[in-house]
């Protein structure tokens, strides 16, 4: 321990004579790092020295004073200062740290550390790559720069640096985790099967007591009933306990009445309408539990009587097994059946009476179908006659009124009205005017060669028979013309 201790302690004053030997052979800015490494490295090593030396002395067995003993006799892990000199580090930046992987720093005394290298014409240059060609006859496969270019320059190719493979190795390492997880474990059915029943015991309870709660509160409000002496019984009172000199005349006429029986007649009807009521109510109440309690236990016996314990069955045992369970659903059908006979009579009965009322709504829907279409048709026929009888005071207002506007244009007409054709041309509804003399006649016949000739012009002027509208043709006097609109009309 001592020659250990020795070895590898240095003091200042090695420290001193190191870094003026240096600086004889290296530029001033390689001797200053240098100088700084030996002097981390040394501190270390002292300080991992003197906890060595308390641990030592603190013992108080006797091995602790033996060191042959000891060393011979027990197989201690290496110590902090052995694994320094196996792995040669360097105190790391706070920037390096950030971009450096956690398995490539070495942890010592609280201290973050790299790794440098070993040999001493490396100039502690850090360990910065990894060997992974197959073949490779180094003595390390871990190395710095230097150790790349005099091991491992033939297959420099097939060299990576530190960092990136411990990135890879933590991402196979996250890929070899899935699949392990992806293989297939025995499942914990036990805990499955405990943790179910635990969870059904309290649904079931709290299903049985939300049950309970539905059916006393749906008895409760089913037997209700608010006492009708109630009332009765405290206008008596009152009446009993007030001065007969005090009491007003209705309260003295009703005390005559009670007197009389009134009141007793009252409370006998009284007795006789609850005790009606109630009997009736209590019996369908009762009958009501009856049913549900018989239809509770049945479905409770049912759903857990066969149903205590599990089978396991393979490929061979499908047919055995299936006949089983259809034999104890067959057996539970009967049961279900045994139980739904008395309510599918109830069933049946209400059904009969529902289609009874549903053929008497179909027919009163019927009838009333029926009288509305004659209430329809009675409508539409009055909705026609005072339509016809609209229609027919309008026609006779516009006769009325054509017959008016007609007198008016008769009274200032400028011509001589002609009411029927004239047989000397072809028929025709208008009357041509002509230019020699302004007047209308029905042909050049008509006219005559009394007073002048007639004078045929083209276009010439005409008027209508019927509506006495004055236009202007294109065709000669002498042609007979009809009024197309007056002919429109008519056809």
């Amino acid at each position: 321990m001592q020659k250990s201790q020795l070895k590898y302690a240095k003091t200042p004053q090695y420290l001193r004579r190191s870094s003026l030997n240096s600086q004889n052979s290296s530029s001033p800015k390689k001797i200053a790092n240098q100088t700084q490494d030996q002097m981390t490295g040394s501190q270390l090593q002292l300080e991992m020295s003197k906890s060595q030396q308390q641990s030592f002395h603190s013992s108080s067995s006797p091995v602790g004073h033996c060191q042959s003993v000891s060393s011979k006799t027990f197989q201690h892990p290496p110590s902090p200062t052995r694994t320094l000199q196996k792995r040669p580090s360097q105190i790391i930046s706070k920037q390096q740290l950030q971009s450096m992987h956690e398995r490539s720093i070495i942890k010592m005394l609280g201290l973050n550390l790299e790794a440098i290298c070993t040999k001493s014409s490396h100039e502690k240059n850090k360990m910065v790559f990894i060997c992974q060609y197959p073949n490779c006859e180094a003595d390390n496969r871990l190395g710095c720069s230097y150790c790349q270019i005099e091991q491992h320059g033939n297959h420099a190719s097939q060299n990576m640096e530190i960092q990136t493979f411990c990135k890879i190795f933590d991402d196979r390492r996250h890929q070899f985790d899935n699949l392990c997880n992806q293989i297939m474990r025995v499942p914990d059915k036990i805990t499955q099967v405990r943790t179910f029943f635990a969870k059904l015991r309290i649904t079931v309870q709290e299903r049985l007591q939300q049950i309970e709660e539905n059916v006393i509160k749906s008895i409760d409000e089913a037997l209700s009933w608010q006492p009708l002496e109630r009332d009765l019984q405290n206008r008596v009172n009152y009446l009993s306990n007030k001065n007969i000199f005090d009491m007003t005349q209705e309260e003295l006429k009703e005390s005559l009445s009670f007197i009389q029986g009134k009141h007793l007649s009252e409370v006998e009807y009284i007795i006789d309408e609850t005790e009606k009521y109630l009997t009736t109510k209590v019996d369908q109440v009762q009958q009501s539990w009856n049913d549900f309690r018989e239809q509770l236990q049945f479905e409770l016996s049912t759903a857990l009587g066969d149903n205590n314990k599990i089978q396991i069955i393979d490929s061979k045992q499908r047919k055995e097994y299936a006949q089983q369970k259809l034999q104890i659903l067959a057996q539970k059908q009967e049961k279900y059946l045994e139980q739904f006979r008395p309510f599918q009579i109830i069933m049946n009965e209400v059904q009969e009476e529902e289609k009874k009322v549903e053929v008497q709504k179909q027919e009163e829907v019927k009838r009333q179908s029926q009288i509305q279409k004659q209430q329809l048709i009675q409508k539409k026929k009055e909705q026609q006659q005072r339509e016809l009888e609209q229609i027919k005071v309008k026609e006779e207002q516009k006769k009325n009124e054509k017959q008016f506007e007609r007198e008016k244009q008769l009274r200032t007409f400028p011509h001589i009205l002609y009411t029927q054709d004239c047989p000397h041309r072809l028929p025709c509804n208008t009357i041509p005017i002509f230019s020699c003399c302004n007047k209308a006649y029905p042909c050049t016949q008509c006219h005559g060669y009394q007073f002048h000739p007639p004078r045929i012009s083209n276009p010439s002027y005409r008027y209508c028979m019927n509506c006495l509208e004055i236009y202007l043709v294109l065709f000669p006097t002498n042609q007979s013309v009809n009024c197309l609109k007056c002919q429109i009309k008519q056809s």
